[in-house]
C-alpha cells in the first residue's frame, strides 16, 4: 500500500469536508452526514489505477484559481493529481455533446468503486470541463451537490436560463433534476458529490 497516497487522499477529503462545512446552501448537510459515515480507515484504501485525459491540460489553471478560493483543498488535490483515475462516460461522444467535448471532459471518484476509498452508496469526486463546453441537459437518480472551485461556469436547472455561479457557491440538484453546465473562457474544477442512489448512470435527455 501506498502510505503516503492514503494519508494524502485522507488529506484531501477532510479538506473538502471542511470547505462544504464552512458553507451553507441546500444539501450540503446531506453530504456531510453521508461523508462522515463512510469508512476511511486505512484497511479501506485502495490503489486506483491512474489514467489521464486531455482536458487534464487545464488542471494548472484551474488549481492555480482554487488556490485563492481554498488553498488548503486546492494542495490536496495537487498532493493526489498523480493517482487519480480520471474517466469519462462511454454514453457520451462528440456528435452527441459537440465536437471537442470528449477532450474537454472528465471526472474522477475520491470515495466511489473507482476512487481510494469504496463508498457505501456514496461517491465524493472531482468534475473538469473544458473552456466553452456545453455540458447539455440531463438526469439521474441520485441527489447531487456541485461546489465550483473555479470562476464564471453557468448552470441550468429544468432547462431553465443558464445562471453564472460564483467560485465557490454550492449547487444542489434534487433526484432526477434535469441540469446542465457550460463554460465560457475559464475552464470547470468542481468537487461533487452523489449521496445516495449512485448505481444509475446519468442520461442526457
Amino acid at each position: 500500500m501506498d502510505s503516503e497516497l492514503c494519508e494524502n487522499a485522507r488529506w484531501l477529503i477532510g479538506a473538502a469536508a471542511n470547505g462544504l462545512g464552512a458553507r451553507e446552501g441546500p444539501g450540503i448537510s446531506e453530504v456531510l452526514e453521508r461523508l462522515a459515515a463512510q469508512d476511511l480507515s486505512v484497511a479501506a484504501f485502495r490503489e486506483p489505477s491512474p489514467t489521464s485525459l486531455p482536458v487534464l491540460d487545464h488542471l494548472p489553471q484551474c488549481l492555480g484559481e482554487a488556490m485563492l478560493l481554498d488553498a488548503n483543498l486546492a494542495a490536496a488535490i495537487a498532493a493526489v493529481e498523480d493517482g487519480l483515475q480520471w474517466r469519462q462516460s462511454a454514453a457520451y461522444s462528440d456528435s452527441l455533446l459537440g465536437e471537442g467535448f470528449t477532450a474537454n471532459y472528465g471526472w474522477a471518484e475520491i470515495i466511489g468503486p473507482h476512487g481510494f476509498f469504496p463508498g457505501d452508496d456514496f461517491l465524493l469526486g472531482l468534475l473538469m470541463l473544458g473552456p466553452g463546453r456545453h455540458y447539455r441537459d440531463h438526469y439521474h437518480p441520485a441527489p447531487e451537490l456541485y461546489w465550483p472551485l473555479t470562476s464564471a461556469s453557468l448552470w441550468s436547472r429544468d432547462s431553465g436560463p443558464f445562471v453564472e455561479w460564483p467560485q465557490g457557491g454550492t449547487i444542489w440538484h434534487p433526484p432526477l433534476t434535469v441540469h446542465a453546465t457550460r463554460t465560457g473562457e475559464t475552464p470547470l474544477l468542481a468537487v461533487w458529490s452523489w449521496t445516495r442512489d449512485t448505481a444509475t448512470p446519468a442520461r442526457l435527455t
